[in-house]
C-alpha cells in the first residue's frame, strides 16, 4: 500500500544539491504529473466489469445526473409521477471522454423499454487513475458515497488512499513505523499542495492521532516535533528554504509564562533535536554555517517566532506549529502580519493550529474585530486530515473509524475528496484493518458518520 511504501527512517535523509536551470517548484510540478497507473484504453473490459458487479446502482445515479436520460425523466414525469422512470443501467463501454450506458425505462404505456446514452466525463481520461478521479467527480451531491467508496478499489488504479493494518493508535507510544508512516503522510501532502498552482499559499495541516492529539493525555510533544522536522527535511531536500516558528511567550512569569503549555519549550527543543546536520553527517549544512568572516549563515531549514520581521526574502514555505491565542493575549495579530508579510506567492503553513478566541477581560477577543479574525482563519486551506472517529467524546476509546484527506491524492487542480474508513477487529483482537465506507467532497458531518459508522466493532 501507498501509505506503507513511503515510510523511511529518520537516518536515511540526505541533503540533495539543488540541480542548476530546474526551481525547486518547477521539479515538484513535474512530479506531480506522473501518472504510473495502466492506459485506459487497455484495462476498460476490466473496469466495465468491475463497475457493473461492484457499482451496479452508481451509473444509474450518473445517468440521472448528468445525461439526456435524466433530463428527459424530469420532464415526462411533471405532470404524472412514475410515467416514464429508468430502473437499472448497465456500462457498456468507456473511451476518453464519456461513459457508454444501456438504460433500462419503466413507461406507463409501453411496458419496459431499453435506451443507449452516454456520460461525459468532466476532463479527459487516458488513464485509470484519471477515470477514478472522473468517476468521484461525477458522484459528488448524488448522496452515494458509500459506492463512491467502492470505486477507490478500481482495478489497477493507484493506491493513495488506503491505511495500513495494524496500527493499534491507541497504544502510546506508537509504533516508530507508524509514526514515520504519518509524517510521510503528511509531507507528501503539504509538497503536493506547494506544487500545485491552483491551491491556497496559505495552507493548514489538522492531524490528531492520539500522540498529536493536543486535548489528550497521550499528547507528545517529542512526536510533534518528529513531524515538523521530517517534513522539513523533504522541503529541504527539494531545495526549498523553510522557517520552522514557534509563537514567543507573550511575557515573562513563573506561575504564567504567557506561553499554552502545549508548546512551553518547543522551540528550544525543536531547534536541538539530531538533523544530522553537523559536519560529516548526512544533512551537513541544512541548519546553517558560520563564513570566513565569522557570520552565521543560514541554511535550508531555519528557525524563528510568529511575526512579521521573522520573515526574510528568501523564506520559501514557513511552517507555523500549533499557533494558539491564550486568555490575555491572542494570535491574531503576529500571525496575520506574518501571513501578509509572506504574501500570495509564498506558502505559509499552520500545524494543528486553534485560531479560534479566547474570551479575556478588557473586552479582548470580544465582538469587536470578531469577523476579520474568523476571516483570517477561514483563509487557510485544508490540505491534509487525519483524525479518529470515537464511540463516545468522554474516554476517546474504542476507536470505531477515522477520517483522511490528502492533497496528494489529487491530481493538480481537482477538487479534494475526504475519506470515512470504520474500524474493523478480528475476533482474536489480534489484528485492525480500516475499510473505506464513504467518500464525501467535504468532510462529513457527525450524523453522517453515525449512520455510516457502526455502533459496534466487526
Amino acid at each position: 500500500r501507498l501509505l506503507k511504501d513511503v515510510v523511511k527512517p529518520a537516518e536515511t535523509h540526505t541533503v540533495v544539491v539543488e540541480r542548476a536551470q530546474v526551481a525547486p517548484l518547477e521539479r515538484l510540478r513535474q512530479a506531480r504529473t506522473q501518472d504510473n497507473s495502466p492506459p485506459l484504453a487497455e484495462a476498460a473490459p476490466a473496469l466495465i466489469e468491475f463497475l457493473n458487479a461492484a457499482v451496479p446502482g452508481a451509473a444509474l445515479a450518473w445517468v440521472m445526473a448528468h445525461s439526456e436520460v435524466g433530463k428527459i425523466s424530469a420532464s415526462k414525469n411533471v405532470w404524472s409521477r412514475g410515467s416514464w422512470v429508468p430502473k437499472a443501467a448497465v456500462i457498456e463501454a468507456i473511451d476518453e471522454d464519456r461513459l457508454f450506458i444501456r438504460v433500462e425505462v419503466a413507461e406507463r404505456r409501453r411496458g419496459m423499454i431499453e435506451l443507449s446514452t452516454s456520460v461525459p466525463f468532466p476532463s479527459r481520461c487516458t488513464t485509470v487513475d484519471e477515470l477514478r478521479s472522473a468517476l468521484l467527480a461525477l458522484s459528488r451531491g448524488l448522496g452515494i458515497e458509500q459506492m463512491s467508496a467502492e470505486l477507490l478499489r478500481l482495478p489497477e488504479a493507484t493506491d493513495r488512499w488506503s491505511l495500513p493494518d495494524n496500527m493499534w493508535l491507541n497504544s502510546t507510544p506508537n509504533l516508530k513505523s507508524v509514526r514515520f508512516m504519518f509524517y510521510a503522510d503528511v509531507a507528501l501532502a503539504l509538497q503536493a499542495a506547494v506544487a500545485d498552482e491552483t491551491c491556497s499559499r496559505r495552507m493548514r495541516v489538522e492531524i490528531s492521532p492520539p500522540e498529536l492529539n493536543m486535548e489528550m493525555d497521550s499528547y507528545r510533544v517529542g512526536t510533534l516535533l518528529e513531524l515538523v522536522r521530517e517534513v522539513a527535511i523533504d522541503f529541504a531536500k527539494a531545495g526549498f528554504n523553510i522557517r520552522i516558528c514557534v509563537q514567543a511567550s507573550w511575557w515573562e512569569g513563573v506561575q504564567n509564562p504567557g506561553l499554552p503549555r502545549v508548546l512551553s519549550g518547543c522551540r528550544k527543543v525543536v531547534e536541538m533535536m539530531d538533523w544530522q546536520a553537523q559536519p560529516g553527517e548526512r544533512n551537513e549544512g541544512m541548519l546553517g554555517h558560520t563564513d570566513e568572516k565569522g557570520n552565521d549563515v543560514e541554511g535550508r531549514v531555519r528557525f524563528g517566532a510568529i511575526g512579521a520581521a521573522e520573515v526574510k526574502s528568501d523564506d520559501d514555505v514557513i511552517l507555523c506549529i500549533a499557533p494558539q491565542s491564550m486568555v490575555g493575549a491572542s494570535i491574531y495579530e503576529p500571525l496575520s502580519q506574518m501571513a501578509e508579510t509572506v504574501g500570495p506567492d509564498r506558502s505559509i503553513i499552520v500545524l494543528n493550529d486553534n485560531l479560534n478566541d479566547r474570551q479575556s477581560s478588557g473586552g479582548l477577543m470580544g465582538v469587536r474585530g470578531r469577523a476579520d479574525r474568523m476571516a483570517f482563519k477561514d483563509s487557510f486551506t485544508t490540505v491534509y486530515q487525519f483524525k479518529l472517529i470515537y464511540q463516545g467524546t468522554t474516554f476517546m476509546f474504542p476507536i470505531r473509524g477515522a477520517l483522511r484527506m490528502s492533497r496528494a491524492s489529487h491530481a493538480e487542480g481537482e477538487n479534494v475528496f475526504y475519506t470515512l474508513f470504520a474500524r474493523e477487529e478480528s475476533a482474536d483482537s489480534r489484528h485492525e484493518r480500516y475499510v473505506p465506507v464513504g467518500v464525501f467532497d467535504k468532510s462529513p458531518a457527525p450524523d453522517v458518520i453515525t449512520k455510516l459508522i457502526p455502533p459496534t466493532l466487526r
